[in-house]
C-alpha cells in the first residue's frame, strides 16, 4: 500500500504541476482535464494515502491542493492580464448576472454576524460555494477548442466503464472497496465521525434490509449515482445522433452498463432522474414516437415489478412512495425541519448552518437533505428562489444552444449540459448534491461553456 500511495502522490504532483503550468501560461482549458482526470478519484486517493501513511497533514495537503489549483488559476486569470481590470469592459448575460448576484449574497452572509457558526466555518462553507462560480467562470471565459470535445467525451465514457467494472467486482466479491481501503478509520480520524451502519462505513453504503450499495471509486454511492447521470446523458446523445449502426449499438451497451450501475449504487432519486432525462432528451430531439414507446415500457415494467415481483420489493416500493421507508422518512424529516426554519426565518439563519458540507457543525445544523432548502435555511428564501432560477436558466439556454446551433459539437455541449443539469434536479431535492465534486464542478463548467457558445456563436 505504501508503494502504491507513493506512486500516486508522485503522479498527482506531476499531473497537477503540468496543469498549473499550462493554466498559468494562459491555457485555461486545461482546468477541464484536472476535473475529469482527478476529481472522480479524489476521495479514494485520500483513503489510499491515509491508509499507507496515516498522516493527517499529507491528506489535508491533497484535500486543499484542489482549492489551490482552482483559486490560484482564477486569481491569475483575473489579475494576470496586461490590461488593468479597472480598464476592461465586460458584457454580462442574464445568467452571468444571476450567478454574480448569488455569489454577492454569499459574501453578504459571510460578513454579517448572523448564526451560531464561527467565522472560520462560514469562510470554509463560502469557499466551497465560490468554487461553483469559479468553474462557471472558467467555462464562460476559457478558449477550450471545441474540436477537442470528442476527446473529453471519450475520457468520460472510459470513466463510466471503469466505474461500472469496479462496482461490479465489488458486488461479485460482496465487499465495499471503501472497507478494503480503511474508510472507517479515515472518517473517524479526519472527520470525527464514528463508523455507522452494518458495514462500518456510513448509512449511504447500505439499502433496505442491510443490502449493499456500492460507490466504485467515488466518495459514496450517492456521488457514484449522481455521476452516472452525466454519463447517461452522453449515452443518450450518442444513441440519438449517431448515424452508424455499430455506434448506436455501443451506446445502447453503455446505457445498459450505466443502468446496472444505478442498480448497484441503488439511488432511487438518480434512477427516477434517468427516466426523466431519457424523456427530456427524446423531447428535445423531437423523437416523440420513441417517447411514447419508452414510457409504455417503463409503465409496463413498473406494473410487472409491483404486482408480480417478490413481496420485499413490493413493500419497498410502497414504503418509498408513502415515506415509510427509513431513508425516505429521513428525507421528509429533514425537509420539514428546513421548511419550518425558512418559515420562521425568511431571511436565513446564517452560513454553515445547514447541510453536510465541510465547515458545517453537525451539532447546530438545521435540515440538510435538500440543496434548495439548505440555501434557503442559511440565506433566506431569496437564495432558494435565485438558485432555482439559475438552474432553470442554465437548462433553458443549454437546450436553446442545442436546438439552434448547426455545429454538431456545439449541439453536443448544449444537449449534454441541459440533460445533466435537468437530471441532477431530483438528487438536488434529496441531498446536498453540490458536494459531489466531479459531477457538480464539471456540470457547472459545462454550463459556463454552453453560455459562452449560446451568446457568441448563435
Amino acid at each position: 500500500m505504501i508503494l502504491l500511495a507513493t506512486l500516486l502522490l508522485v503522479l498527482y504532483s506531476a499531473f497537477s504541476g503540468l496543469i498549473l503550468r499550462q493554466i498559468y501560461k494562459g491555457n485555461t482549458s486545461y482546468i477541464i482535464l484536472y476535473i475529469i482526470c482527478f476529481l472522480p478519484f479524489y476521495s479514494v486517493f485520500q483513503l489510499i494515502v491515509f491508509n499507507a501513511f496515516e498522516n493527517i497533514l499529507l491528506v489535508n495537503s491533497i484535500k486543499y491542493s484542489k482549492d489551490f489549483v482552482f483559486y490560484s488559476s482564477f486569481i491569475l486569470f483575473v489579475l494576470g492580464s496586461n490590461k488593468s481590470i479597472l480598464l476592461r469592459t465586460f458584457s454580462f448575460s442574464t445568467l452571468d448576472k444571476l450567478i454574480l448576484f448569488f455569489l454577492m449574497l454569499v459574501v453578504f452572509y459571510l460578513i454579517i454576524p448572523l448564526g451560531e457558526a464561527s467565522f472560520l466555518s462560514k469562510l470554509i462553507y463560502a469557499k466551497n460555494i465560490f468554487l461553483i462560480g469559479i468553474l462557471y467562470f472558467f467555462g464562460r471565459n476559457s478558449d477550450f477548442k471545441i474540436e477537442n470535445w470528442n476527446l473529453v467525451l471519450k475520457i468520460l465514457i472510459g470513466l463510466s466503464l471503469l466505474a461500472f467494472l469496479i462496482s461490479f467486482l465489488e458486488s461479485l466479491i460482496g465487499v465495499h472497496l471503501h472497507s478494503f481501503l480503511g474508510y472507517s478509520e479515515y472518517n473517524l480520524v479526519m472527520n470525527g465521525v464514528d463508523p455507522q451502519g452494518n458495514f462500518g462505513l456510513n448509512w449511504s453504503f447500505e439499502g433496505q434490509g442491510a443490502s449493499l450499495r456500492f460507490a466504485s471509486f467515488f466518495a459514496d454511492p450517492l456521488e457514484f449515482s449522481a455521476s452516472m447521470i452525466l454519463f447517461f446523458a452522453i449515452s443518450i446523445w450518442v444513441f440519438i445522433h449517431s448515424k452508424l449502426k455499430e455506434t448506436k449499438l455501443l451506446s445502447l451497451f453503455l446505457a445498459l452498463i450505466i443502468a446496472f450501475s444505478f442498480f448497484l449504487s441503488f439511488s432511487r432519486a438518480s434512477m427516477f432522474s434517468a427516466i426523466l432525462m431519457l424523456v427530456f432528451g427524446l423531447y428535445l430531439s423531437r423523437n416523440y414516437t420513441i417517447i411514447i414507446s419508452s414510457l409504455s415500457i417503463v409503465v409496463t415494467g413498473f406494473v410487472y415489478v409491483y404486482f408480480f415481483s417478490n413481496e420485499d420489493l413490493r413493500f419497498f416500493i410502497q414504503d418509498t412512495i408513502t415515506f415509510q421507508n427509513t431513508s425516505s422518512l429521513g428525507h421528509l424529516v429533514e425537509w420539514i425541519e428546513g421548511l419550518i426554519s425558512i418559515y420562521e426565518n425568511p431571511f436565513g439563519v446564517g452560513l454553515a448552518m445547514s447541510g453536510n458540507a465541510s465547515g458545517v457543525d453537525q451539532s447546530i445544523k438545521i435540515g440538510g437533505e435538500n440543496q434548495f432548502l439548505i440555501y434557503g435555511v442559511q440565506m433566506g428564501i431569496i437564495s432558494l428562489v435565485l438558485y432555482l432560477v439559475i438552474l432553470i436558466k442554465a437548462i433553458y439556454n443549454s437546450a436553446k444552444l442545442y436546438l439552434k446551433s448547426n455545429n454538431i459539437n456545439y449541439k453536443s455541449v448544449g444537449f449534454i449540459t441541459s440533460l445533466t443539469k435537468f437530471g441532477l434536479l431530483i438528487p438536488l431535492f434529496t441531498a446536498n448534491a453540490e458536494l459531489y465534486l466531479f459531477v457538480a464542478f464539471f456540470s457547472w463548467y459545462l454550463v459556463g461553456k454552453s453560455e459562452r457558445l449560446y451568446n457568441t456563436k448563435l
